[in-house]
């Protein structure tokens, strides 16, 4: 008698695991058992995070190289002189979907590039003070790419055991009424599993819907921000009207995030105060805005 979850156990087990399929198994489970805040992370495994980058596991967010081009030696590595400043460049949230994940690790090379956009790229070169503005993409290496993989499969792996552990095997293709019920009490959030999230904290979060889907604007994140630009723009070397000016486009910003104002009009305040911040030569202050405002 085949019984779903040890069913999609084995396939987990397996040296050469279908990941996707498994994946696929375990969306049929969870829905079967309605458990849908464990089959929300399935879905986005099998989707992607675009439309949810609040909700990227710690698992997914993997560390690059970052290379410029130089025509002569070709891509050449770059050193940032500001600790915060390449962790917010060299860190990528890889929001992806399994599916494109497994195609990238197949491609050709030790290494997949990502680019940056332009005006990253821009700030990225008044940064590292380059001679001439030139391109700069991000090296990472595959093995994490594998990495992200096998989490996957050690998340769904943990969920069957807990599963069978109480019993709830799925036999002939179905469940029954008490196991449909004891599958409510068991714990749903990833991080119970590995790594963090599914239910991320929505403390002082608002949901917006937007022209598309549905996104979570985080305003304790954008007050954290403010904060660290304060302390960073005490130590640009601005003129002293430059830095008053910037102390008022700080402000203005932190009373609209006070006051819980449209996520557009806070990111509308925040790419006035990045321009100004760009074009007054505060680099690593500029940097920390359009690292949050990508984000967005």
């Amino acid at each position: 008698m085949s019984s779903l979850v040890l069913d999609l156990q084995q396939e987990v087990l397996k040296p050469d695991c279908d990941i996707l399929n498994a994946l696929r198994r375990a969306h049929l489970i969870a829905t079967k058992l309605k458990l849908s805040e464990f089959d929300s992370w399935i879905m986005c495994e099998l989707n992607g995070y675009d439309d949810n980058q609040e909700n990227v596991p710690d698992y997914r967010k993997v560390t690059g190289q970052l290379k410029a081009w130089n025509p002569r030696h070709g891509w050449i590595p770059v050193v940032i002189p500001y600790p915060e400043i390449e962790k917010a460049i060299c860190i990528r949230e890889m929001g992806n979907s399994i599916s494109d994940i497994l195609e990238l690790r197949n491609t050709s090379g030790d290494t997949i590039l990502m680019n940056y956009s332009g005006e990253a790229e821009k700030t990225i070169n008044s940064i590292c003070t380059a001679p001439f503005p030139t391109n700069f993409t991000l090296h990472i290496s595959k093995h994490l790419l594998k990495s992200i993989i096998d989490k996957v499969g050690n998340c769904l792996l943990e969920w069957t055991i807990r599963l069978e552990a109480e019993g709830i095997l799925g036999e002939d293709m179905r469940f029954s009424q008490e196991e449909t019920n004891m599958a409510k009490e068991i714990p749903q959030q990833i991080n119970n599993y590995y790594g963090t999230v599914v239910n991320g904290d929505v403390s002082q979060s608002q949901v917006v819907s937007g022209d598309h889907n549905s996104i979570a604007f985080n305003y304790g994140q954008a007050s954290d921000l403010m904060k660290k630009v304060r302390d960073s723009i005490g130590q640009e070397q601005l003129s002293d009207e430059d830095r008053e000016s910037a102390m008022e486009l700080i402000s203005e910003a932190e009373t609209k995030i006070a006051a819980q104002k449209k996520p557009g009009i806070i990111q509308a305040a925040l790419s006035g105060l990045r321009d100004f911040l760009v074009a007054g030569g505060a680099n690593v202050t500029a940097a920390l805005v359009v690292q949050y405002l990508q984000t967005l």
